[in-house]
């Protein structure tokens, strides 16, 4: 190639939404659940997260290097099986999950949670027989970042949103403390 010659370099991103969620499957979920607004994902909705994940690998024409998930329980668990088969290195053809890989390489994939990547905040964007009563929405983001596959969370990737979800958060704090007089 001569200096008059200019490479092109393409970035090529994919957007996916969750698997199958427990409150699309069970109505009677909502009932008893302590976050009802933040439900988990059925079995099959796990199988095809890491399905996906595996063909993702498999048939795209260039690899995944980052994922940015949002921090609702369902699109991590989600996450956390695309990148499991993402980053699978004994692949068995038989794998249903996350659970039947052997061996991965963690250096494959880099993930980060993000705020900005959910519905908003907000009663009027998730269901108001559902939504928190005080509106407050708040996420266990340590537990959620556990969900992940070992090695593959990147802390080093500032959150557009770090702002707006502590305030929500210590907002949630403060209205919950309870001052008790001697």
């Amino acid at each position: 190639m001569d200096s008059s010659e200019t490479k092109t370099y393409y970035q090529n991103v994919v957007v996916m939404r969750h698997g199958d969620r427990m409150d699309n499957f069970d109505p009677t979920w909502v009932k008893t659940a302590e976050r009802p607004w933040d439900p988990p994902l059925i079995q099959n909705g796990l199988t095809r997260a890491f399905r996906t994940g595996r063909t993702f690998r498999t048939l795209l024409p260039f690899p995944i290097h980052r994922v940015f998930v949002s921090p609702f329980l369902r699109c991590v668990q989600t996450a956390s099986e695309v990148v499991a088969a993402l980053c699978a290195v004994d692949d068995n053809p038989n794998a249903k999950s996350s659970t039947d890989v052997v061996s991965t390489d963690p250096s494959k994939v880099k993930v980060s949670i993000e705020y900005g990547l959910c519905e908003m905040l907000s009663r009027a964007a998730i269901r108001l027989d559902v939504a928190p009563k005080d509106g407050i929405f708040c996420f266990d983001v340590p537990q959620l970042e556990a969900l992940l596959p070992s090695g593959t969370l990147d802390h080093t990737v500032e959150r557009v949103y770090k702002e707006v979800v502590f305030a929500v958060c210590l907002i949630y704090f403060l209205n919950n403390l309870r001052f008790v007089s001697l």
